[in-house]
């Protein structure tokens, strides 16, 4: 350690032994959450890890129960700041849901916020009015009712996944190999899925946002400007600015970010420089893709997108379409929901000259709300992506049972099995194929139609990869903005919960790897991956969906929804209350539709490659997860083949059907 950095240490730690000295001794009348005990001066910054926090903060819940606190500096200092941690559904659900107007907020953090140019994120936004409009312009993209319009949007990219995932395999490249973490070397095409799978979450959500489309398809390697670019940012965010839960030291003594430049050699100010050099790459990934969608709708050859859509005087979208409709592209957009978006830009945009104030704060909450759908959904998808191929080849492992139950489902629709009839025309899955209409009595004498899934063991099958492989384990924090009281329920560590003390300013985290993991909720075998845990029993599904009689047994049938709720990953990898992702129906339906095109088409197995003995023997690696943010694993090898003849003509054939859409 440097003098300098030594004494500016010496210095923080005299003032708060200043601070230290002059705080009140009274207690509370409520005391604080339970914990470990805090040392003198620097509080609980031991019991914090840069890795895989949600681990540790999963055996201090054993110890503390399902509300406990860490403190960063101790309690007692007025400069310190409590981090509450959350590990259990009832309690997640108590406050991050039902008192969700004062758990809403989110922390100002000085390196994430305003030295790397997060601060405008829709993830990093503190709650009030600049929060609403951008969570107005969200659900405008992506609530549960516009995901229809998408259909073929979603289709396409997975088609084109699916063909590039082939190509990539059987390509003449192949033989090149590739150095993983552990050492070992594989033949390229074992991991060729990674960039394909990281393309098709990145040009899906640029199509919806901007109308971009990469200009090469899926069976071609190529660099991309705007996808590069967004992979950066993406990586930065999760893995630099967010790393050990993203609070530097700089957010508790925020006086560091105005070391002069001379300072910066110094390990303790090395933050400034990186925050500078991420701050641009932030700020360009906001900015470029933005002016590309304005320069194209200059020049009349935009595809209609979300942010096209919102920019155009509203009067003459559809006038402008007619006119330069040999000009202007496609879109894969639904034509019901663009017009959904012009009449409500009319209410919103209004720009003009006496409005210019307006519709400059209109353009910027659009552009930072555009770039944050991109965060919103890129590393969920791909990380759910990666579980699936990880839950597979542990499923080949021990015979293949997982995929068997889901194609006896999938080929009754999709024609795929070598015995389906002939009357079935062999096709992929399509996002139609994933609920049917029945009715059910309302209780009332009538019936209300609800959505049934058709292919139960599939929707299984992907809430379990979400489960098992808990892709986000510990949401990013909110802030609480007022004193709270809270009364946690009875846990084996505490059977007798006395009322706590939850201060204004607190971090509060839900844990998700511990509920995920919880041998309450699931069992023994909560490691083991086992999609059968989420079918529901004859008689659930006869109460859920059957003709039940709901006037007689409305107890049971929210008995029966509330448990399952409680058991449904959807209820937790996506966030909390009224920060919860807001591209959680955008990633689930694609999702749904990659699950089911998988599971349909191709077999998932451990890669084998040739020994120095000339003998072919099995790779089995053992996977590792360095994401801070995500729970996303290293590269690991799979080898991927098309189950049969009939199976690769139906993948090249929507391939071909994919590329002359492109075109």
């Amino acid at each position: 350690m440097d003098v300098l950095t030594f004494f500016v240490l010496i210095l923080g730690l005299a003032y708060s032994l200043y601070i230290y000295s002059r705080s009140g001794k009274e207690a509370d009348t409520v005391s604080i959450p339970p914990g470990p005990k805090p040392l003198p001066l620097i509080g609980n910054i031991f019991d914090l890890t840069v890795k895989e926090l949600w681990v540790k903060a999963t055996s201090l819940a054993q110890t503390y129960g399902p509300v406990f606190q860490l403190s960063i500096l101790h309690p007692s200092l007025p400069i310190s700041q409590p981090l509450i941690f959350l590990s259990s559904p009832e309690v997640c659900f108590d406050l991050l849901d039902k008192k969700g107007g004062i758990y809403a907020d989110k922390p100002k953090l000085v390196m994430a916020g305003e030295l790397c140019g997060c601060d405008n994120m829709v993830a990093f936004t503190g709650y009030g009015s600049q929060s609403r409009r951008q969570r107005k312009l969200l659900g405008m993209a992506l609530s549960k009712e516009r995901i229809p319009a998408y259909q073929g949007l979603i289709e396409r990219e997975t088609a084109g996944f699916l063909t590039g995932l082939l190509s990539a395999h059987s390509s003449s490249a192949s033989s090149s190999t590739v150095s993983l973490p552990s050492k070992s070397t594989l033949p390229s095409r074992f991991l060729a899925y990674i960039p394909l799978i990281r393309r098709y979450a990145g040009q899906l959500t640029l199509s919806v946002i901007y109308g971009y489309t990469v200009p090469t398809s899926y069976t071609q390697n190529v660099h991309d400007k705007f996808l590069d670019m967004a992979e950066d940012c993406v990586d930065i965010l999760s893995n630099r600015i967010a790393s050990g839960g993203g609070i530097w030291l700089v957010d508790i003594f925020p006086w560091l970010k105005k070391a002069p430049k001379s300072f910066e050699s110094l390990p303790l100010f090395s933050f400034l420089p990186k925050s500078r050099a991420w701050k641009a790459k932030m700020i360009e990934f906001v900015e470029k893709p933005f002016e590309w969608v304005k320069a194209e709708m200059q020049k009349g050859t935009h595809v209609p997108s979300f942010c096209s859509t919102l920019l155009e005087n509203p009067d003459a979208v559809f006038s402008s379409a007619e006119t330069n409709r040999f000009t202007k592209r496609q879109s894969d957009i639904s034509p019901e929901l663009l017009s959904s978006w012009a009449s409500v830009s009319s209410n919103v945009v209004k720009p003009t000259s006496s409005n210019a104030k307006g519709y400059a704060q209109f353009e910027f909450d659009l552009k930072w709300t555009a770039n944050s759908m991109y965060s919103a959904s890129g590393d969920t998808t791909v990380t759910t992506v990666m579980h699936y191929f990880l839950a597979l080849l542990q499923d080949a492992d021990s015979g293949g049972e997982v995929v068997r139950k889901a194609r006896m489902e999938l080929d009754l629709v999709t024609g795929l099995a070598d015995d389906s009839p002939s009357t079935i025309k062999p096709r992929l899955p399509s996002l139609s194929d994933r609920y049917i209409d029945v009715d059910v009595p309302d209780g009332k004498g009538g019936a209300r139609r609800v959505k049934k899934p058709r292919f139960p063991y599939v929707e299984a099958v992907m809430s379990e990869v979400w489960r098992w492989g808990v892709v986000v384990p510990l949401n990013l924090p909110h802030r609480l903005t007022q004193d709270d009281v809270y009364t946690p329920p009875p846990s084996p560590s505490n059977p007798h919960p006395t009322p706590v003390l939850l201060r204004k300013g607190s971090l509060v985290f839900g844990n998700i790897w511990s509920i995920l993991r919880s041998n309450e909720l699931f069992g023994d075998d909560v490691d083991d991956f086992r999609p059968e845990r989420y079918l529901l029993s004859t008689h659930e599904d006869d109460v859920l969906y059957g003709s039940h009689n709901h006037s007689h047994d409305e107890d049971e049938y929210e008995m029966i929804r509330r448990e399952r709720r409680k058991r449904d990953p959807r209820s937790y990898v996506f966030g909390f209350g009224r920060r919860q992702c807001p591209g959680q129906n955008l990633v689930e339906s694609s999702v749904w539709l990659l699950t089911a095109t998988l599971l349909s088409t191709v077999d998932v197995r451990r890669p084998c490659v040739e020994g120095e003995d000339g003998k072919e023997r099995v790779v089995r690696e053992n996977v590792n997860f360095n994401n801070s943010v995500f729970r996303t694993p290293d590269p690991f090898g799979v080898d991927i083949r098309p189950r049969s003849e009939k199976a690769l003509e139906v993948i090249m054939l929507a391939g071909e059907s994919e590329e002359a859409e492109s075109l």
